[in-house]
C-alpha cells in the first residue's frame, strides 16, 4: 500500500485517536474507582462521628471528656466495659467480636476514640437513644447488573432456515432472540423460564430446528398455528381434581405449593412397576388413590386414612412405597391373591402374631429393654419355659422389636474372678526376773527347766542352798521361814502363722458377685438377779451369745469391648483377738477394701495391704533396786514382745467365652 507524502497511514491514525481520546477515559476510570471506596469508607466514618458528637451535645456529655488508656492485647468487650464505667457511658458490644486492642491513648476524646476503633477493626456503630452499639460492620452487597447475553443465532427469511449454537443458554433468552429473527412467536409453557439449553444447529428448517432442540433438551414443541410455537415440558401432566388435594406436574425448579403432587409410574424390564411420588402436605389417602390408579394396583381400604403427608421418593416399587407412606400411621397392609388390603392394625386380619426364641439371653424383665417408641400398639409376652418374647400386634411393628431382639442377643461373657487372701503373722516374747512370795503352805521346789525357765523354790531348797553357802565360809546370811518361797522365770516364745485363702468367685458381665466365708464363737453370759423382801430370792440366768468372723466379698464386673475389665469391690475381712480381760469374749479385729479398679483380662493386680508392726516392753520389781545395774535381774522381772503382722489381697479376673 502506497500512501502520499504528509498523509498519515490509518493504523497511525487510530493510535492517535486511542491517545487523544480513549486513554484519558480509561486513567479517569481506574482513578475514580479506589477514590469512590475511600470515598464510601469516608462518608461512613462521618456519619458515624456526626451521630456521636450529637449524643454529646445532648444525652451523653462523657464522650466529649478526654480519655486515657494503655493496654496490650486486650479483648475490645473488657476495653469498652472499662470505657462506659470510666465515662459513665452505655455501650452494648456484639458477643461475636473478638478483636484485641493494642494501643495508648492519651488525652483523646472519647467520640474520637470509638471512630478510631470502627475505623481501624471495622466496626459499625448505631445510636438508639443514649446506648451506643458495637458490631462487625458488613458492607453493602453491590448489585450486579446482568447483561443479556447475545446468543449465536442466525436465520435466513429466503430460505426459512435457522442456524444455532446453544450451550447451557437460557432457553427464554433463546425465545426472544429467535422471535425477533424469525418474526414466528416462540411462546414457554409456565414453569420454563429458567430452563437452561444446548445443541447445534446448521441451516435447517425453523420448524425441524425447534423440534431437535426441543428433543435434545427433553421438552416437546406445540405448533399451534402457522406463526406460533409452543414449547412444553415432557413431565407436564394434566391437572386432576382429588378432593381436598390435586396432582399437578411441575417443571424443574418450579415451587410446588403445599397440598399439591407429583406421581409418576414406570415400568422396568422386568415388568416391575418403579413409583416416584412428589408431594407436599398431601392427604395420604388421595396420594394412595393417585398412585394405586395410575400403577393398575387393586387395594382394598377398610378404614379411612387420615391425615396428610410430604413425601419425595424416586423410582421404588409400589410395596416400599407403601411401608413408606403408612410408616407412623395406625395403619397397615397385607396382600391377598394379589389384592392390597389395607386397615388399623388391630383389626381382625392386619394382627399377626410371632414368637421370639432367644439364643442367649434369658427373657427375664427382656420387655423393660425393649424402646417404649417400638411397643406402642404391641402386646409383648415373656415364655420363660422356651425362653422366648410372643409379640402380637402390627406387622411390621413386630418386625422391627424382633430385628431389636436379635440385635441384643449376644452371648454375654462370664468372668471367673480368682482372689488371694494372705495373712502373716509373726510374735516374739520374752520373760525374765526372780519373784518371792510368803504362803500360808510350804511350798514344793519344781517347774520347768529345758524349753525354758519356769521354777518355782520352796524353803527347803533355798535354806540347803544357803546352808552351803555357810559352810563354804563365804557368809553367814540365815535361813528362810518355812512359807517362803520364790520363782524364777526365763521365757522366750516365737510363734508364725500363715493364713492363706484362695476363693474363686463366676459371674456374667454385668452382674454382682458375693461371697462370705466365716466362723462365729460362742460364749456364756450370765445375769444374776435378786428380788427383794424378806426372804430376797436370787435368781441366775445363762445365755449363749455369738461373735462371727467372716470373709465377706462383692464385685461387680463390667467388660468393655477391648476386654479391659472394670471391677467395683468391696472387701471385709475380720479375726478372733484373744480377750484382754480374763473372762471376756473374744475380741474381733476387722478390715475393709473399697475401690473400683480397671484391669486387663488374666492380669493380677494387689487390691491392698496391711502391715502392722507392734513392740511392748513392761518391768516389775523392788523399788530403787531394780533398777541397780546387775542387782535389776535379782530384785524385778520383764516381759518383752514383738509382733509383725502382714496382709496381701490379690485379685485376677478371667475372661470365660
Amino acid at each position: 500500500m502506497i500512501f502520499l507524502s504528509g498523509e498519515r497511514p490509518p493504523w497511525r491514525k487510530s493510535i492517535h485517536f486511542f491517545f487523544a481520546n480513549c486513554l484519558p477515559a480509561l486513567l479517569f476510570l481506574l482513578l475514580a474507582m479506589p477514590v469512590c471506596g475511600q470515598s464510601t469508607e469516608e462518608e461512613r466514618l462521618q456519619q458515624i462521628e456526626q451521630r456521636l458528637q450529637e449524643m454529646a451535645q445532648t444525652t451523653t456529655p462523657g464522650l466529649n471528656e478526654a480519655a486515657n488508656f494503655s493496654v496490650a492485647k486486650a479483648p475490645i468487650q473488657d476495653f469498652m466495659r472499662g470505657l462506659a464505667a470510666t465515662h459513665k457511658l452505655n455501650i452494648s458490644v456484639d458477643p461475636t467480636l473478638t478483636d484485641q486492642i493494642t494501643n495508648n491513648f492519651t488525652n483523646v476524646r472519647v467520640l474520637n476514640l470509638i471512630t478510631f476503633l470502627a475505623k481501624e477493626y471495622q466496626l459499625d456503630v448505631r445510636v438508639m437513644g443514649s446506648i451506643i452499639s458495637l458490631s462487625k460492620y458488613v458492607p453493602p452487597i453491590e448489585e450486579k447488573r446482568s447483561v443479556a447475553k447475545i446468543l449465536r443465532l442466525s436465520y435466513d427469511a429466503a430460505t426459512d432456515k435457522l442456524t444455532s449454537d446453544l450451550s447451557n443458554d437460557s432457553l427464554s433468552a433463546f425465545a426472544k432472540q429467535a422471535t425477533k429473527l424469525t418474526k414466528k412467536n416462540i411462546v414457554l409453557a409456565p414453569g420454563l423460564g429458567n430452563r437452561l439449553v444446548s445443541g447445534y444447529i446448521e441451516a435447517m428448517p425453523l420448524g425441524d430446528a425447534l423440534e431437535r432442540i426441543a428433543f435434545s433438551n427433553n421438552l416437546k414443541l406445540v405448533k399451534s398455528d402457522e406463526s406460533t410455537y409452543v414449547l412444553q415440558s415432557l413431565e407436564e401432566t394434566a391437572t386432576a381434581s382429588l378432593g381436598t388435594g390435586s396432582v399437578r406436574s411441575r417443571a424443574a425448579g418450579q415451587a410446588q405449593a403445599a397440598g399439591e403432587m407429583l406421581v409418576d409410574v414406570q415400568q422396568g424390564g422386568d415388568g416391575t412397576k418403579y413409583i416416584s411420588v412428589d408431594a407436599v402436605g398431601a392427604p395420604i389417602a388421595d396420594v394412595l388413590n393417585e398412585v394405586s390408579y395410575r400403577a393398575g394396583i387393586n387395594y382394598v381400604l377398610f378404614s379411612a386414612l387420615q391425615g396428610s403427608t410430604t413425601l419425595n421418593v424416586k423410582r421404588v416399587p409400589y410395596n416400599d412405597f407403601l411401608k413408606f407412606l403408612l410408616q407412623g400411621t395406625s395403619h397397615t397392609y397385607r396382600i391377598t391373591d394379589g389384592i392390597y388390603l389395607i386397615g388399623e392394625r388391630n383389626l381382625e386380619g392386619f394382627r399377626s402374631t410371632k414368637v421370639v426364641r432367644m439364643q442367649y439371653r434369658p427373657v427375664e424383665k427382656l420387655d423393660e429393654t425393649i424402646p417404649a417408641e417400638l411397643k406402642k400398639g404391641v402386646e409383648i409376652k415373656l415364655f420363660k419355659e422356651l425362653n422366648s418374647v410372643i409379640l402380637s400386634g402390627g406387622g411390621p411393628q413386630i418386625l422391627e422389636i424382633a430385628e431389636f431382639l436379635k440385635a441384643i442377643d449376644q452371648p454375654v461373657v462370664n468372668v471367673l474372678i480368682e482372689v488371694m487372701v494372705v495373712e502373716l503373722r509373726r510374735g516374739k516374747s520374752i520373760k525374765t526376773g526372780i519373784k518371792a512370795f510368803l504362803g500360808d503352805s510350804l511350798v514344793q521346789t519344781g517347774g520347768q527347766v529345758l524349753g525354758g525357765v519356769n521354777v518355782t523354790v520352796g524353803s527347803k531348797g533355798i535354806n540347803d542352798f544357803l546352808e552351803k553357802l555357810d559352810t563354804k565360809g563365804f557368809v553367814n546370811i540365815g535361813r528362810v521361814t518355812p512359807n517362803f518361797y520364790l520363782t524364777l522365770q526365763a521365757l522366750e516364745q516365737n510363734n508364725y502363722l500363715s493364713l492363706r485363702s484362695t476363693p474363686q468367685l463366676s459371674t456374667l458381665n454385668g452382674h454382682e458377685a458375693n461371697l462370705k466365708i466365716g466362723q462365729s464363737v460362742y460364749y456364756l453370759e450370765q445375769t444374776q438377779n435378786i428380788v427383794g423382801g424378806v426372804t430376797p430370792i436370787t435368781t441366775l440366768s445363762q445365755q449363749f451369745k455369738q461373735v462371727d468372723a467372716n470373709l465377706n466379698l462383692r464385685i461387680f464386673p463390667m467388660v468393655s469391648g477391648d476386654e479391659h475389665i472394670t471391677l467395683d469391690i468391696k472387701a471385709e475381712f475380720s479375726d478372733f483377738v484373744p480377750p484382754t480381760i480374763q473372762g471376756a469374749p473374744p475380741g474381733n479385729a476387722t478390715r475393709e477394701f473399697t475401690s473400683m479398679i480397671r484391669v486387663k483380662n488374666q492380669e493380677m493386680i494387689v487390691l491392698g495391704g496391711l502391715e502392722e508392726v507392734s513392740k511392748s516392753k513392761a518391768a516389775s520389781g523392788v523399788p530403787l533396786l531394780s533398777r541397780i545395774p546387775i542387782l535389776k535381774y535379782l530384785f524385778s522381772s520383764r516381759t518383752e514382745s514383738k509382733n509383725n503382722n502382714k496382709l496381701l489381697v490379690f485379685i485376677k479376673p478371667t475372661l470365660l467365652y
